[in-house]
């Protein structure tokens, strides 16, 4: 009796060569394999990856504000005044001042003046050579300065009526003259000037009062010039600090107090000239060629009369009950 081979079910899966039913391989490879094998693949390449870097830092804070310091309000120049008004320029840039416009014999007597103010006033050691200077050309020269005196007697005579008005006239110009070189502010410049003058003077002893007066007339008028120009810078820079500091820190400043209180009393702005003849430590001597007083005005060329004081905030009034 044979017996017959066994039958394979249809349901029996084919093994393939791997081990690996071929049913099953077909259906895990274009899904289970390949979604495998990117996993595993997303996995090593997340492992070897370099991790992002850490977050920065945070900003530093911005700096503080910046704190402008109240600088100290100008000075005007020389120990002048704080308010007071100096002369405009003329066509040609020079100053209007009763020095301009001198006629010979005017500025050969304009010349013998402001060397009297140097003499009375520049009084230091190193200054003696004006005061003998000064003595050598009124000594040398009598005739042709009494002759300029003269001629300018005639001249006043001539524009005025009465002997007395011309003398008062001519007194008042000479005083003007005398102020204006006496001004305290220019001092230490005026006095080199004429010591300058001076030792020329005495090198060579002028022949001519005119022709000295030519050449060194101008030499005694730069220094106000100088001390001009630098007080309308002071005027300058004085009014820009109270439009910018005034209203807060001008009450601790003398030179803006000044100026707040000449402006609410209405008064004339004094001249330089009106300057020279105040003070109370203002003497006098009197000339005795022209009869009219030479001011004397003692002045320390290394010591700044006006106070410097540190700038402070003005305080609100206290409220009522608050002391």
């Amino acid at each position: 009796m044979s017996v017959a081979p066994p039958q394979q079910s249809s349901s029996s899966a084919v093994i393939a060569p791997d081990g690996i039913p071929d049913d099953l391989t077909m259906r895990r490879t274009p899904f289970g394999l390949t979604i495998t094998a990117v996993a595993m693949g997303s996995a090593l390449l997340a492992a070897c990856a370099t991790p992002p870097p850490p977050p920065p830092p945070p900003p530093p804070p911005p700096p503080p504000p910046v704190v402008e310091a109240v600088p100290y309000r100008p000075l005007p120049p020389g120990g002048a005044h704080y308010v007071m008004q100096v002369p405009e320029r003329g066509p040609d840039g020079r100053r209007l001042t009763v020095n301009t416009g001198l006629s010979d014999d005017h500025l050969v007597w304009h010349l013998r003046s402001a060397w009297n103010v140097a003499a009375l006033n520049c009084l230091a050691p190193e200054y003696e050579p004006i005061l003998d200077g000064y003595r050598a050309f009124l000594t040398n020269n009598v005739r042709p300065l009494n002759a300029v005196n003269d001629r300018i007697e005639r001249e006043y005579s001539r524009r005025f009526k009465t002997r007395r008005e011309a003398i008062v006239a001519r007194d008042a110009l000479t005083t003007q003259v005398y102020n204006f070189f006496a001004l305290p502010a220019a001092r230490a410049g005026f006095c080199r000037a004429a010591l300058d003058m001076s030792n020329r003077s005495l090198a060579a002893p002028p022949a001519d009062p005119l022709s000295f007066a030519r050449t060194s007339f101008d030499g005694l008028l730069m220094p106000f010039e100088t001390f001009f120009d630098e007080y309308e810078a002071y005027q300058q820079a004085s009014a820009e600090w109270d439009a910018k500091w005034g209203t807060m820190y001008g009450s601790s400043q003398p030179g803006w107090v000044v100026v707040q209180q000449a402006r609410a009393s209405g008064m004339p702005v004094p001249s330089v000239m009106d300057m020279a003849a105040q003070g109370s430590d203002v003497q006098t001597v009197i000339d005795p060629e022209t009869g009219v007083a030479v001011p004397v005005i003692p002045v320390n060329e290394n010591v700044t009369s006006q106070p410097v004081l540190q700038p402070l905030a003005e305080q609100p009034d206290p409220e009522p009950g608050q002391q």
